[in-house]
């Protein structure tokens, strides 16, 4: 999917109560890293997960989250933490997200015109 960028995968392990990230695959060091994922709630993991690429060598972290739930404000997780986020994209798949982005590292991306071209291919007016 990202031809010419190495894939580096992180496994999260719960031991009970605890939750242990480890960088599974791959060799973070020297690099700038963009986590991917697909939604987000309070960013616990996320944030573990940017931790373990930092011990192995990480030279920047940021992130691209589709859809930022972030309940209770949990998105404010990222603004004052010791682990710094370069950059943090998000969509506006959910309608707080606007806010969200006023604040720094977050970015927004929307998807609408992406949604508008991908319909705009398809007859709509057939049943």
């Amino acid at each position: 999917m990202f031809e010419g960028f190495e894939t580096i995968t992180c496994a999260k392990i719960r031991d009970g109560k605890k939750r242990i990230v480890k960088v599974k695959d791959g060799d973070p060091a020297g690099k700038n890293v963009i986590i991917v994922d697909d939604l987000i709630q309070t960013g616990g993991t996320m944030i573990h997960c940017a931790q373990a690429l930092l011990e192995k060598g990480a030279t920047s972290i940021s992130a691209y989250v589709t859809h930022a739930v972030f309940p209770n404000d949990s998105w404010k997780n990222f603004v004052d933490n010791d682990v710094k986020f370069q950059n943090f994209w998000i969509t506006d798949s959910i309608p707080h997200a606007k806010q969200i982005a006023e604040n720094k590292p977050f970015k927004l991306l929307s998807l609408c015109d992406a949604i508008a071209d991908a319909l705009l291919g398809f007859d709509l007016l057939q049943g």
